[in-house]
């Protein structure tokens, strides 16, 4: 198994040209790497017999392995002075962004040629030295990290890389190293002092797979929705506890089996994208169970009065249904709508008691007008004997006020004014109206049970609109 660093050393020419020139020894066996080693080995043999085992991985892990290291040719042992010299060699290079990994190896004579070897082979190894790897971060990263923060989207991040690349790197793309946790003190707290600890801390390094997944899971512990974005072998345990794993086209299999986003473009600005397209789709699905349900249950409030004091159904059973047809088909071009600026800075929770007051205070005002279209139709125009034009004036002014209703609630700014609609939803809502308006005197009419309203009802009608968009 490759991994990046892997692929830029076999794509590096001087190395190719040299392979190709001495094909002299031959692999024989292997020691995976592993997060917990952090490095990995192969053993390999020569034309007389020798085993070599090449040692490559973290730089802290190999060189507690090595005893000796060699200098220009010569092994020599290690002295303290040597010791404090090349991880100062190291740190400088992590200062610079460089990623770093030490190298050695040690000769075993007269070994075997048979696959044996064992972890406890990775000792007593002579330090060959280190190679560094440019990884910049990507020329999109700032942009889209300020962006996420604009969002109110906390940025946190989780690395196996030291603290000295990772405090570079995150000072390259912006981001204020404040408070820093290693890998080594999360395996000494439990899960109440993690999640605690998470909650203050932005920066995670030397991490292992397992860490990143506490990590993930002590974030969610205190109520957080988290998304995780990585790209290799070690982030999938926390790509899969992740609420949202998200991962990149040329990422490992394994991540992104693990993901339930794979970013096809190579830009993170994507990740703004999708915040703000899921929050407004998240607003027009609240915006519509807020319409349906107080609309219903203004409705049901309505019918409800009227039958106790009216001598026949205040609208008939195929009418209710038609109304609510149209009425639908004037919610169908809700997902093209707009939501305000202000509602989409912030992430937003599913709350139904806050749902369940906003039915509980606008079906009843829906009701208000209901009434009153109940007064005038029996008063002023004297529907104690005429059912029908009864049901034809709750009908139409139902269904008005209903479709009319989706603009006001749609925002929390003056509508019409402040916030307008998108044009699918101010057309759909306009062709409803008028199909309302024309099943009364349309072929339909005797077999629906309507009748033509007489011109004062529709006088009436824009008062009773007005009145009702202004107090809801």
């Amino acid at each position: 198994m490759k991994n990046l660093l892997d692929e830029a050393v076999l794509a590096h020419e001087e190395l190719e040209e040299h392979l190709k020139a001495n094909e002299e020894y031959r692999k024989i066996d292997e020691i995976p790497f592993d997060f917990v080693r952090r490095r990995m080995s192969v053993i390999v043999e020569d034309t007389t017999g020798l085993n070599t085992l090449i040692c490559k991985g973290a730089v802290d892990e190999v060189l507690s392995l090595c005893t000796r290291v060699e200098i220009k040719g010569e092994v020599i042992e290690i002295l303290p002075e040597y010791d404090a010299k090349r991880r100062q060699i190291a740190d400088d290079l992590n200062s610079q962004g460089f990623r770093v990994i030490a190298l050695a190896y040690k000769q075993m004579p007269g070994a075997t040629d048979e696959p044996t070897y064992a972890i406890k082979d990775e000792s007593d190894l002579i330090l060959l030295g280190f190679l560094a790897f440019l990884d910049p971060p990507k020329d999109t990263a700032t942009e889209a990290l300020e962006q996420l923060r604009q969002l109110n989207v906390d940025i946190k991040i989780l690395t196996g890389d030291n603290e000295i690349i990772t405090t570079y790197i995150c000072k390259e793309v912006g981001v204020p190293v404040e408070h820093l946790l290693l890998g080594p003190q999360i395996e000494g707290m439990n899960e109440a002092e993690l999640a605690e600890a998470v909650s203050a801390t932005s920066i995670f390094a030397r991490l292992a797979p397992v860490h990143k997944e506490r990590i993930i899971r002590a974030l969610q512990s205190k109520g957080h929705v988290v998304g995780f974005m990585g790209d290799g072998i070690n982030d999938a345990p926390a790509l899969k506890a992740a609420d949202v794993g998200i991962s990149v086209d040329g990422a490992v299999d394994i991540a992104k089996e693990s993901s339930d986003i794979i970013l096809m473009e190579n830009s993170l600005l994507v990740l703004q994208q999708g915040v703000l397209e899921g929050r407004r789709v998240f607003g027009n699905i609240v915006k519509y169970i807020k319409m349906a349900a107080s609309s219903s249950f203004g409705n049901m409030f309505s019918v409800v009065g009227a039958s106790a004091f009216l001598p026949f159904l205040p609208m008939l059973p195929i009418q209710v249904l038609i109304n609510n047809l149209l009425y639908d088909f004037s919610q169908t071009t809700i997902p093209t709508d707009e939501v305000d600026a202000e509602w989409l800075t912030k992430p937003r929770k599913w709350e139904i008691d806050e749902i369940l007051r906003f039915i509980l205070c606008i079906g009843p005002i829906s009701s208000i007008f209901d009434y009153l279209t109940f007064f005038i139709m029996l008063s002023v125009f004297n529907c104690w004997d005429n059912p029908t034009l009864f049901h034809t004036g709750w009908f139409v002014e139902s269904l008005f006020t209903q479709t009319l209703i989706i603009h006001v609630i749609r925002t929390n700014k003056i509508p019409f004014f402040q916030s307008r609609a998108s044009w699918p939803l101010i057309l759909t809502s306009i062709i409803i109206v008028a199909v309302g308006a024309w099943l009364t005197v349309s072929p339909l009419a005797d077999t629906l049970g309507f009748v033509p309203l007489p011109p004062l009802y529709w006088g009436l009608l824009a008062v009773i609109l007005v009145c009702y968009v202004v107090l809801t």
